[in-house]
């Protein structure tokens, strides 16, 4: 990838994008990896979101967001 496309895709993605991150133990990570299975890990963390709000009845409208 060229100097130029690297830079655009930096600049969309701090843009569109936030990154966070979780220092896990060992045996907690490994529970988490056997749980979400073929899913991405994006994609595991927006279905638990899913379920946290379907089982507390909250939405991200509630949430302020």
């Amino acid at each position: 990838m060229s100097k130029t496309s690297t830079e655009a895709k930096r600049r969309y993605n701090s843009k569109t994008y936030k990154r966070w991150s979780a220092d896990l133990r060992l045996e907690d990570f490994s529970r988490l990896e056997d749980l979400r299975g073929e899913l991405s890990r994006a994609a595991f963390l927006k279905k638990l979101l899913q379920i946290y709000e379907a089982e507390n009845d909250t939405g991200a409208d509630e949430a302020g967001e």
